[in-house]
């Protein structure tokens, strides 16, 4: 006889975060906005500066080294890097840095010692240094030159799937906003409109997305490792989901590209004791190279696959079965919007898994029912 399992019975305060993501973007695009213009013009570097340093541990690294491409469609020729705070503090070479090199520095509380230590060491060499926080009052806020006070609303953020939503949406106004100083123009409503656009797209689907993958959660609930294969932009909120995964139901999950996937994790065995996600946008460049290695993966393989894509496995040329969600992705011209919710699918399967397997939330380190509600939760565990 089959089982029935009533999903609000497997919610949890993960997956609220996941559904806050919905209401909190354009109250915190509009935070954001503010802020940024409070600080545009207070520092000649927003107007000169050829190289911008994107910085932080844990998500908040994540965070920056997925809005490269932002940086590349507003600030065509300046260049932009994501760098670990453990290598710009103590490895990276400042010295050779124009004077005009603007370090961004994100920490939500504001009370990173490394990020902090990044902040003071780019002070120390004449670089601008902005504080990309929630917290006016932190370390890192008053160390740094320039104070970008991201003022997101009170809610949850343990394991912090809103202040990594966050920390992406502020990177990408900041570049808007600097490309406005620079050529007169504006861009910052357009951009409105264009995340408001991405944001209802995805949204539509946010209900099916959790129905399926509150289902796959019991489906590979006896699955032992997982593993993500993704490429470009998708590979680094892969490794946010593959931190999700460790930090929520207590799995190991690793992150590959999918041509070293072919050269590396192939060998990883027995296949059947994996689950398998791959993140797939059907208009970027890797398409065909991903879709081999997924079929691989099946056939050679013998793995469970999961396909997050804007397009069927036949549709991207995968040629064996493997389980498919549709994930809606932004127009082409602004794919680089795509990391704001890339993400939340992985999220919510974490989310869920932890609930099937009764797994302590950070290994114990937080209850699931102890929390500060979101502004906007729109469910109360009791």
């Amino acid at each position: 006889m089959a089982r029935t399992y009533l999903k609000m019975y497997y919610s949890n305060t993960f997956r609220l975060q996941c559904l806050d993501i919905d209401p909190l973007t354009l109250d915190q695009f509009d935070r954001s906005v503010e802020s940024v213009k409070k600080i545009i013009k207070k520092d000649p570097a927003f107007l000169t500066s050829k190289h911008i340093i994107g910085t932080g541990c844990g998500d908040s690294i994540l965070a920056a080294a997925v809005c490269k491409d932002a940086c590349d469609f507003y600030l065509p020729g300046v260049h932009f890097e994501a760098v670990e705070a453990l290598e710009l503090s103590r490895f990276y070479n400042m010295e050779v840095c124009d004077k005009d090199t603007i370090i961004v520095a994100a920490s939500v509380s504001g009370s990173i010692n490394r990020t902090n230590e990044c902040i003071l060491r780019g002070n120390k060499n004449g670089l601008t240094t902005v504080a990309m926080t929630d917290n006016a009052d932190s370390k890192c806020a008053k160390c740094a030159k320039v104070l970008y006070h991201v003022n997101s609303p009170k809610g949850d953020n343990n394991a912090g799937n809103r202040t990594y939503f966050v920390n992406i949406l502020s990177f990408i106004i900041l570049m808007a906003a600097m490309a406005e100083l620079r050529t007169g123009n504006s861009y910052l409503p357009e951009l409105r409109e264009q995340v408001k656009k991405y944001h209802d797209e995805f949204f539509a689907e946010f209900e099916k997305m959790d129905d399926f993958l509150f289902q796959k959660a019991f489906e590979w609930k006896d699955k032992k490792y997982f593993e993500i294969v993704a490429d470009g932009t998708l590979f680094w909120s892969g490794r946010f989901v593959s931190a999700k995964m460790a930090e929520v139901p207590g799995d190991l999950c690793s992150v590959i590209d999918s041509e070293n996937f072919m050269h590396v994790n192939s060998i990883m065995y027995p296949g059947s004791q994996f689950g398998e996600m791959a993140m797939i946008c059907s208009y970027e460049e890797n398409v065909s190279r991903i879709a081999d290695t997924v079929s691989q993966q099946v056939k050679r393989c013998g793995r469970d696959v999961l396909v997050f894509s804007d397009k069927t496995p036949g549709e991207l040329g995968i040629t064996e079965k493997v389980d498919y969600l549709y994930v809606p992705v932004p127009e082409k011209e602004w794919h680089f919007l795509q990391p704001l919710y890339s993400y939340l699918p992985g999220s919510l399967f974490s989310a869920y898994r932890a609930a099937v397997l009764g797994e302590p939330f950070f290994r114990g380190g937080f209850d699931f029912e102890v929390f500060e509600h979101s502004y906007s939760s729109p469910e109360v565990i009791v």
